[in-house]
């Protein structure tokens, strides 16, 4: 689930980043409102209509709620975050490769996107970071004990009916930890820049 998200996640907030920096969109400024202000809503104020909308649909107890809810509360977030790094990019470089008579999609993805890459990588972090530690979507929309996420089992595990294996929680808590350690030493350069890109102009 953390795999699909960050995947659905960079491609949409980058396409979506793309459009809303170079292309010229009728409304522009009032689609970023928008999405500035459905940063401004409380998660948690959502889950009752939320629940009711999952299960209205059929997807409780379904990973792709799960993915489904994951995507769509952070991209307001990181849209505005891949906005911000095209902004970055000279536009020069958009109509240069126009020009020479490269399709939009071309210059999206061979052009404007490598340059882009701090802002993807930062992206991709934080998708990753906020998917896999998170515990109230998956203990109010999965129920069942195989979608269960790795922080609700160990949750289970410190609550256990007999009581606690301290020893097998600390494992469990330690192997948790390790893919966000591990993706954040191989991304830490470009994530760091990618915090920065477009807060100096």
């Amino acid at each position: 689930m953390t795999v699909i998200t960050i995947m659905a996640v960079v491609l949409i907030s980058s396409l979506a980043g793309y459009g809303f920096s170079k292309l010229d969109i009728p409304f522009k400024h009032v689609f970023l409102t928008f999405i500035l202000m459905a940063m401004m809503i409380p998660f948690h104020g959502l889950l009752i209509p939320l629940f009711s909308i999952i299960k209205g649909l059929g997807l409780l107890n379904t990973h792709a709620a799960l993915v489904l809810i994951y995507v769509t509360f952070q991209l307001p977030f990181t849209v505005y975050m891949m906005k911000n790094s095209f902004d970055a990019i000279p536009t020069s470089l958009r109509e240069s490769a126009l020009i020479d008579g490269a399709s939009e999609f071309r210059v999206f993805f061979k052009v404007i996107l490598p340059l882009a890459w701090p802002g993807v990588a930062t992206v991709a972090i934080f998708s990753a970071y906020t998917t896999w530690n998170d515990f109230v979507v998956a203990l109010v929309f999965a129920n069942s004990e195989g979608l269960q996420t790795l922080n609700l089992g160990l949750t289970n595990l410190a609550i256990g009916e007999y009581g606690t294996s301290w020893g097998l929680l600390s494992a469990g808590s330690i192997i948790s930890i390790l893919p966000i350690i591990v993706l954040f030493i191989f991304l830490q350069r470009y994530f760091i820049s990618g915090l920065t890109t477009g807060a100096v102009k």
